[in-house]
């Protein structure tokens, strides 16, 4: 008799057998694919499991097994070298595997709900919008630039309003005054452009054209680089190369606060969707970025430590920066490294792995000396900028004013 082999997100470091559902054949049992989530009575709850494997039999009685009460997904949500990760990060850590799972899920699919794709929302005229005449609003401009906007298309997202600088309140107005409604849109798709590069330094373009080698194929490289010397611009350009081979690009960034930063700065340069993953998001927009990613339709993706284990369709480079930072470290519940689960990721996914900071940690510098990873440094700032001049002050011989010295 067939048996299934799940994840179970609990205490318990280890695998649970249950029995199919009843009346389904063997042929069906056989077709089930490891990544499946499956609700399964486990004590006196109704749990979400994930299935990690198709038995022949069971160490124990077959009469001491449950019976599975329903499989949820007719397909795995998570590709095999992601199951591979989530096991091996079970085994590495030490924690219970349920739980590791649970990490590569958003908190919807967590619970058990049914998965479906979820387009981006935007707003669209009414057919009273469609007919308003020209300078119907001229005494309220953002509303008309708004309505302006929608009469050149037939709907727009709440982002491209967003980087229009519209706020939801305006379009709130024009939905009161019938002129426009929600609506949802098909996630973008299509290939991905990036806008012309910065000119490299020698040194920047020597390591960029180093690293392009490695593109193909598991590597990782430490990028060793001074505060202002264009790690970041490197970073585009290799990102650059891997869209154009219709790949997709993880960065993980250490802190929240970097992330408007960051994705303004990949927005400027990047035609292309660009989604952010982190645990400051609503569950809604956290599952449509993880459903982007997931479908391929996400050609970058930006988050912190957590969204190393978001799937991906066509994985092509991992970029840690600031790989030194103890953000990326997990303190607490299900503890790991982020910066060595994207190594690990790199090998399973076959794509290169690319650690960048000023300040490298101990564990990447030994492994970049015994020749684990490669190691490139940029020791010049860009633009031929120079380090700021430092000098040691001595305030006991000096009268401060409101605490500072006259240098100051």
């Amino acid at each position: 008799m067939p048996v299934l082999r799940l994840a179970i997100p609990s205490p318990l470091r280890r695998l649970f057998d249950y029995l199919p559902p009843r009346g389904m054949s063997d042929a069906e049992v056989a077709a089930m694919q490891p990544g499946m989530r499956l609700s399964v009575p486990f004590g006196p709850r109704q749990v979400t499991g994930y299935l990690v494997a198709v038995c022949s039999d069971s160490e124990l009685p077959a009469a001491t097994l449950k019976h599975v009460d329903a499989i949820i997904d007719s397909q795995p949500l998570i590709p095999p070298s992601l199951l591979q990760l989530c096991e091996w990060a079970a085994r590495y850590y030490h924690h219970p595997p349920g739980e590791v799972f649970n990490a590569a899920f958003p908190r919807l699919l967590r619970e058990g709900k049914a998965h479906q794709s979820i387009g981006l929302p935007g707003w669209r005229l009414t057919t009273h919008g469609k007919g308003l005449p020209a300078g119907a609003l001229a005494r309220s401009p953002r509303q008309a630039q708004a309505l302006a906007l929608l009469q050149g298309a037939d709907a727009i997202s709440n982002r491209q309003f967003k980087d229009a600088g519209i706020s939801p309140g305006v379009l709130r107005e024009l939905q009161a005054k019938g002129l426009a409604q929600k609506c949802t849109l098909d996630s973008p798709s299509g290939d991905a452009s990036s806008r012309p590069a910065l000119e490299l330094n020698p040194e920047q373009a020597s390591v960029l054209s180093a690293l392009l080698k490695t593109m193909e194929g598991f590597s990782c490289t430490l990028l060793e680089g001074v505060t202002g010397s264009g790690k970041t611009e490197v970073y585009l350009q290799l990102i650059a190369d891997c869209l154009q081979r219709g790949k997709q690009a993880l960065v993980l960034i250490p802190e929240i606060g970097l992330t408007p930063q960051t994705l303004d700065r990949f927005s400027q340069r990047f035609e292309a969707n660009i989604v952010v993953l982190h645990s400051g998001l609503g569950e809604a927009e956290r599952y449509r970025s993880w459903e982007a990613a997931r479908d391929g339709s996400a050609h970058i993706v930006i988050g912190t430590r957590s969204a190393v284990f978001t799937p991906l369709r066509t994985p092509g480079l991992i970029i840690v920066d600031e790989e030194h930072d103890g953000s990326y470290k997990q303190q607490d519940g299900f503890r790991y490294s982020a910066r060595d689960v994207a190594v690990k990721r790199g090998q399973l996914e076959c794509c290169p792995v690319l650690l960048g900071s000023a300040t490298p940690s101990l564990e990447s510098l030994h492994n970049a000396v015994a020749g684990r990873y490669r190691h490139h440094h940029l020791r010049q700032r860009a633009g031929a900028a120079s380090l700021p001049a430092i000098s040691t002050i001595d305030v006991r011989r000096q009268e401060l004013q409101a605490g500072l010295s006259p240098a100051l």
